[in-house]
């Protein structure tokens, strides 16, 4: 199966970029690496390059559009956003995606300038690219759940999982307070914040409880690695519908233009090819044959293999279909953040009377959850429920008491 190049680009710093591989599911498989395209080019090979572009050069926005014909709704998203953009509007190239659950399109907007410079810059490296997403757009957010991300000066906000912007560090609070405050949009039911270091997390300065009101609004924070890169790849694929490389900007093919030099070549390849017919309906015929016998050998080997089948129809792919069957009882190995958070919310969220999580922590697929409870018997129920899931497994890694309180530390894996 072959991997995805995921590269982390800032036009701030055109001749570098952070990079690392990433699998189909989401899984960073080697180390995150900063360093020149020049050097990214040699690890590029054959593989498919995906630029998750930093969004501060990008407009990001949401538009009612009284049209459903993509080529119309294109023609009037100048119109739409004009108001928005400081900018002449013609030097902009727009990409659109219809939201499924809204009546709301969501667009994406560059500088035809800006793109045209990274697409030379990276064909200058030798890199083909493939796709171009914002970053913004790679973290794990939908219609239930907000997500904020802290790197460097700056936090990305994303509040569903075709809309989000990155900001200054300190007007997260006032954004926040005003989109909770927007009766257009959903009320989440958590808001998950990733920050960089454990020790110095900006958004515990944030008061939540006076952000969020009266709305019931679970907090989750997370630390994560090094880079962002280990949060976007999780979720990368769904700005797929907001690539940049899209109309005047799709790559093409590239070709070495010769074909014109061979007209003759090719005109006698059609006689020779017609000249063949007769020879080619006679192998066919040979191999209609050769195909027969070899229906009867699959019919054969599937009987043998399986006995108990009495209706057999199409051999090979019931073949197959038994095959997936049994593939599928093999197990999950799947260790990253999101699985992991997914599997275990259910138990943490209905223990939330007796236990308050305090930090959560992901590092070489494990994560460690700070938990303060009024008795260490909660922090053990907890940890029996958690391996009563079969997809994970849980331990109690410390535990101490401070006067009314008892502080633990459960870490969870998945199970081979």
């Amino acid at each position: 199966m072959s991997e995805t190049l995921l590269i982390h680009y800032n036009i701030e710093q055109p001749q570098q970029a952070t990079w690392s591989l990433c699998n189909e599911t989401g899984e960073l498989t080697g180390k995150i690496i900063t360093c020149s395209l020049d050097e990214i080019s040699e690890h590029a090979g054959n593989q498919n390059v995906v630029v998750l572009l930093n969004s501060q050069c990008l407009h990001i926005n949401q538009v009612k559009l009284p049209t459903q014909n993509i080529q119309k709704m294109l023609k009037a998203i100048p119109y739409a956003i004009e108001e928005f953009i400081a900018d002449d509007i013609e030097n902009f190239h727009f990409v659109i995606a219809k939201n499924k659950n809204s009546e709301l399109t969501s667009v994406v907007g560059i500088e035809k300038s800006t793109l045209q410079t990274i697409n030379q810059v990276f064909q200058k490296a030798n890199i083909n690219v493939e796709k171009i997403i914002p970053d913004a757009l790679c973290l794990a957010a939908d219609e239930n759940q907000w997500v904020c991300l802290n790197y460097l000066n700056n936090t990305y906000l994303q509040t569903n999982t075709q809309y989000g912007i990155v900001l200054p560090k300190e007007i997260l609070q006032y954004t926040l307070t005003n989109k909770l405050a927007d009766d257009s949009l959903q009320t989440p039911d958590k808001i998950l914040f990733f920050s960089e270091h454990e020790n110095n997390n900006v958004f515990d300065s944030i008061p939540f409880e006076e952000i969020v009101g009266d709305n019931e609004i679970e907090k989750l924070s997370v630390v994560y690695n090094t880079h962002p890169l280990v949060v976007f790849c999780g979720q990368y694929k769904q700005a797929f519908s907001l690539n940049l490389l899209q109309h005047s900007f799709k790559p093409k093919r590239q070709s070495s233009g010769y074909l014109r030099h061979w007209k003759l070549a090719a005109s006698l390849a059609v006689v020779w090819l017609f000249l063949n017919l007769g020879l080619t309906g006679f192998k066919h015929s040979q191999i209609k044959n050769e195909n027969l016998v070899t229906q009867a050998k699959i019919e054969k080997i599937y009987k043998k293999s399986f006995p108990q089948s009495k209706r057999i129809i199409n051999p090979r792919v019931q073949m197959e279909q038994k095959l997936k069957e049994l593939k599928s009882g093999v197990g999950n190995n799947n260790n990253g953040l999101i699985y992991l958070l997914t599997e275990s919310f259910g138990t943490l969220g209905s223990s939330k009377k007796n236990i308050t999580v305090q930090s959560l922590t992901f590092r070489n697929n494990r994560m460690d959850i700070g938990l303060d409870s009024n008795n260490l018997q909660s922090i053990e129920t907890l940890n029996k429920n958690l391996n009563a899931n079969q997809n994970i497994t849980s331990e109690i890694t410390s535990s101490s008491s401070e006067k009314d309180k008892v502080k633990g530390n459960i870490r969870i894996e998945g199970r081979s």
